[in-house]
């Protein structure tokens, strides 16, 4: 289903490839991420392999009969869609029409005594090297978040069962504290306002908006809206060292690279403005088709005081021209704050 659920396939598919460790395991063990918001009890037996990185928390390595091919777990984050039955209808509508890997044999939002929905989704596999590989992934919301749990093992295995046991007991033990979006709310009754912590500018966000966790490490902020089934419009941030601006010749080449990195972008217009506080500014109106969605981008280019920005929302684009004023109120009121910055970091595009 998507990016996020591509990405932790990768790794939960290099988890297979590593040898399994024989050791052993203490009584208990735990994972904790302060960044993804995110703290659950683990199985001393599992082994984590990777973490924080992209959207994956996490993925650990299980030992299985044949140590040549462990087990993987792990936990992915995402937006949250406005219910986890929208979800639930489209993974279902992907495996009607083959757009899913395997055989989907459980789709099921689970109504709990306590009122929290879960999405349970399992697939299952036949590989050629044996067994009955199954996919069970436990889908929770929290803090606009989607939190993604996933286990792939064979099912075949001896230590499915008891595998399995502790899969539940992570999931129903995971405690959510919301992720660390890296932006502060700012004091202001005319506007949802906040500043980014480490890079010291603010910006405005339409009402009911607000900054999540990144998607990407080149995203110095990253916002979205309330969902609409399961995509939330968005908002961003990217940063490049400053250079010789011009934003003349900028306007002439921006619509043929646009066109070049998403085949079938359509520019609407593409001009130079004046942009407050900052000088000239690039400011352009696209639209594209992402799968069965029509988008709309506003997008303006400029240069601050510290560094080149390149500043987007991205609308499906049926809310776009209603909004559209709201949004460039807010790109209006983009402002470098006072405060110490880093001089670069892997976030920052070259």
């Amino acid at each position: 289903m998507g990016r996020r659920d591509a990405i932790l396939a990768t790794a939960l598919a290099l988890a297979w490839s590593a040898t399994a460790q024989e050791a052993e395991p203490p009584a208990g063990a735990s994972f904790a991420s302060e960044k993804y918001g995110l703290s659950c009890p683990i199985s001393g037996r599992w082994e984590v392999v990777l973490s924080e990185r992209d959207d994956l928390i996490f993925v650990a390595r299980v030992p299985q009969q044949d140590p040549g091919r462990p087990a993987a777990v792990g936990c992915e984050l995402g937006l949250a869609p406005e219910s986890l039955d929208e979800y639930r209808t489209r993974i279902d509508g992907n495996a009607e029409r083959g757009r899913i890997p395997g055989e989907l044999v459980r789709n099921e939002l689970v109504e709990r005594e306590d009122g929290e929905p879960r999405l349970v989704t399992v697939t299952e596999f036949r590989p050629p090297f044996g067994g009955t590989w199954r996919e069970t992934t436990i889908r929770r919301l929290s803090h606009r978040q989607m939190y993604v749990f996933k286990v792939n093992a064979d099912a075949e295995d001896p230590g499915y069962d008891a595998l399995m046991d502790a899969f539940d007991a992570m999931v129903d033990g995971a405690d959510f504290s919301g992720p660390d979006t890296g932006a502060t709310p700012v004091e202001d009754p005319e506007a949802n306002r906040w500043v980014q912590d480490e890079f010291k500018f603010a910006v405005d966000l339409p009402e009911g908006w607000a900054p999540a966790l990144a998607p990407s490490q080149l995203a110095l902020l990253f916002a979205n809206g309330p969902a609409h089934g399961i995509w939330s419009d968005n908002f961003l941030v990217i940063a490049r060292p400053s250079g010789r601006f011009d934003p003349d010749r900028l306007a002439e080449d921006l619509p043929d690279l646009l066109r070049q990195e998403e085949p079938g972008c359509e520019v609407l217009s593409c001009e130079v403005i004046d942009q407050p506080g900052a000088g000239r500014a690039v400011e352009t109106v696209a639209r594209t088709d992402r799968g069965p969605f029509s988008m709309t981008v506003l997008e303006r280019r400029f240069k601050g005081d510290r560094f080149e920005y390149e500043v987007k929302f991205t609308l499906e684009t049926e809310r776009f021209e209603a909004l559209a004023p709201e949004l460039r109120r807010c790109l209006d009121r983009f402002a470098e704050v006072p405060g110490e910055i880093p001089a670069a970091r892997p976030g920052i595009a070259g």
